[in-house]
């Protein structure tokens, strides 16, 4: 397990709602399975609704995510990339 920069992952913002907003996090080829992603610095800390981990090995899995903002990558994959969907407050 290793943790992820949100400097190494590609961020897009994908609908700005009232009180949240969708984002898109691409994580590097390098991401496994049990790898953290720190997005505190994207949404606030606490007010992470939902997140979601689509690989092409293992589909599209819950993932859990901590009050802190950090993100853990679900499945059984090593080395792929994977593309987080979460749900939050901005920050």
């Amino acid at each position: 397990m290793a943790a992820i920069a949100i400097g190494d992952c590609t961020v897009s913002l994908i609908t700005p709602m009232a009180g949240a907003n969708l984002y898109s996090i691409v994580t590097p080829a390098t991401a496994d399975d049990g790898d953290t992603v720190d997005i505190s610095t994207i949404c606030k800390a606490g007010e992470i609704y939902f997140a979601t981990c689509q690989g092409a090995t293992d589909g599209n899995i819950t993932a859990a995510f901590t009050t802190a903002g950090v993100v853990t990558i679900p499945g059984s994959t090593d080395n792929e990339a994977r593309t987080i969907f979460v749900l939050a407050q901005e920050a």
